[in-house]
């Protein structure tokens, strides 16, 4: 059985008077590839904060390492985990390679300068992410798609040992998205990495996780190998459609509920 690297214990949060997610845990297995799913509103953007330390809950505690999320430093949170969001802010223009390179940041000192070495390593990972051909565009210069690629170098450029996606490949087309989450697979058997995907496309996520955590209404629905738990009444019932089932390959949507 997995060494489990991250735990979520008993969270509650809200907004306010709004109540987002309501007594959530699970346990994350080290060096699988996790799709969080759920309808719109059901908890999974809050719940991916949280276990990134950006939110703190009101009840219940998130555990990386055996150690109180919280507790570690954001620092040495960022040499572990890296975030990448659905659209990451692209206020200031960048070259391409500039935005990678500084996912070296939390592991260098503020002025120490990248060394070779370092930059033979950045461009292996600009050649196995494709970024390598704009590396010297300007982030406000390439589209969305290429930009969220650009940010999966720079996470994969921090050494992650688990890696919190929320919809970060959502601008990407279909082949882009196989592609890269291909290469998320490779990593997470050649160097043990852990990834944890908000994932909307909810054919790759039957056929690409090892583990499904699926909310609804702020609550843990159900978990598991998705070809054990993504039944038909896993989609009437969560998803509201009915679906047929294609074996490991996924499914056909057929009607609305």
């Amino acid at each position: 059985m997995k060494n489990t690297i991250m735990q979520v214990q008993n969270i509650d949060f809200a907004y306010g008077q709004t109540k987002i997610l309501k007594n959530i845990s699970f346990e994350i297995p080290q060096g699988q590839f996790i799709s969080i799913i759920g309808p719109n509103g059901s908890g999974k953007s809050t719940i991916l904060k949280i276990m990134s330390g950006i939110l703190t809950a009101n009840h219940g505690q998130v555990t990386y390492k055996n150690n109180k999320l919280n507790d570690i430093s954001i620092r040495d949170r960022a040499k572990e985990i890296a975030v990448i969001h659905q659209r990451e802010k692209n206020e200031f223009p960048f070259s391409c390679m500039e935005t990678i390179i500084m996912g070296l940041h939390p592991h260098r000192n503020r002025f120490e300068p990248v060394t070779s070495e370092n930059l033979t390593f950045i461009n292996e990972i600009m050649h196995l992410t494709d970024t390598y051909h704009f590396a010297n565009k300007l982030t406000t210069e390439i589209s969305s798609g290429e930009l969220q690629r650009v940010n999966l170098a720079k996470a994969l450029v921090q050494k992650p040992k688990l890696l919190l996606m929320d919809e970060a490949m959502s601008d990407m087309d279909v082949n882009a998205r196989i592609q890269l989450t291909k290469i998320l697979k490779k990593q997470i058997k050649d160097v043990g990495l852990t990834v944890i995907e908000i994932n909307h496309d909810l054919n790759m996520a039957y056929q690409f996780s090892d583990k499904i955590i699926a909310l609804k209404e702020g609550i843990v629905d159900l978990q598991g190998i998705p070809s054990k738990v993504m039944d038909t009444d896993f989609f009437k019932r969560v998803f509201r459609v009915n679906v047929q089932i294609i074996g490991e390959h996924g499914f056909f949507i057929l009607d609305n509920i």
